[in-house]
């Protein structure tokens, strides 16, 4: 209707379509009308026109932080539209959210100081389209805390020892979860007489003697020596 008129033909088929126009001015079409003919025709060069393609945008995010070993930590697919969702990980266990857009991933003490990637597949877009259909995100797992050498000191008189008593369990008290180990190498006779020595500055300050573990060292045959270690939760207990 109107002076310009638009005619699709896209849909027909080979052959010849003819158009009429004419001016109705109130009283229905009056006057001349003027038909133009339309050949549609093969066209055997001619390409089949485009798909028109609107892809969604893919990403993914993992945790803000450092995930503690043993913890879980969530990634988040971002997309738009009806997908379906397929997850892999390169270590951990996937414990909820696989099909959906949002994960959880196990982590195991095993893992500390390692990364996780997350990979997800997508489906549903238009194969036309050639659309991105993979993305990935990696987290860090916090590193396992290690143990620490206080004081180590071969023979020593009672004010001394009493000084590195007191540094140590500064050390401890600093760090409520820790635990410290008292480890001595010599001789039976020299480690009952520095296990003394220790006890008396123990008793004198009236420490907590339960957050000291004692080990028997070996004797390298080169006199008494001690070592105080601050072993933090988590940490891998120290041997002789």
């Amino acid at each position: 209707t109107g002076a310009n008129v638009t005619w699709d033909l896209g849909g027909a088929q080979v052959g010849s379509y003819t158009i009429t126009t004419g001016v109705d001015d109130g009283c229905g079409i009056c006057g001349k009308t003027d038909t133009k003919t339309v050949r549609v025709q093969e066209c055997p060069d001619c390409e089949a026109p485009k798909p028109t393609c609107s892809c969604p945008s893919l990403s993914v995010s993992g945790p803000s932080g450092v995930t503690n070993p043993g913890d879980a930590m969530t990634f988040t697919a971002s997309a738009s539209g009806n997908l379906t969702y397929n997850w892999t990980v390169s270590a951990g266990t996937i414990e909820s959210g696989q099909g959906t857009p949002v994960i959880s991933v196990r982590t195991t003490q095993a893992m500390a100081g390692s990364n996780v990637t997350a990979t997800v597949d997508i489906g549903g877009t238009d194969p036309a389209c050639n659309c991105t259909k993979t993305a990935q995100e990696t987290a860090p797992v916090q590193s396992a805390p290690t143990s620490s050498v206080v004081e180590e000191f071969g023979k020593a008189p009672n004010d001394d020892v009493k000084a590195r008593v007191d540094n140590f369990f500064i050390q401890l008290n600093n760090n409520p979860t820790a635990q410290g180990y008292v480890i001595n190498y010599g001789s039976p006779a020299e480690i009952k007489a520095r296990k003394a020595q220790i006890d008396k500055a123990i008793a004198f300050r009236k420490y907590d003697r339960s957050r000291l573990v004692w080990v028997d060292g070996p004797d390298n045959k080169t006199g008494i020596s001690t070592k105080f270690i601050l072993v933090p939760q988590g940490a891998i207990k120290p041997a002789p």
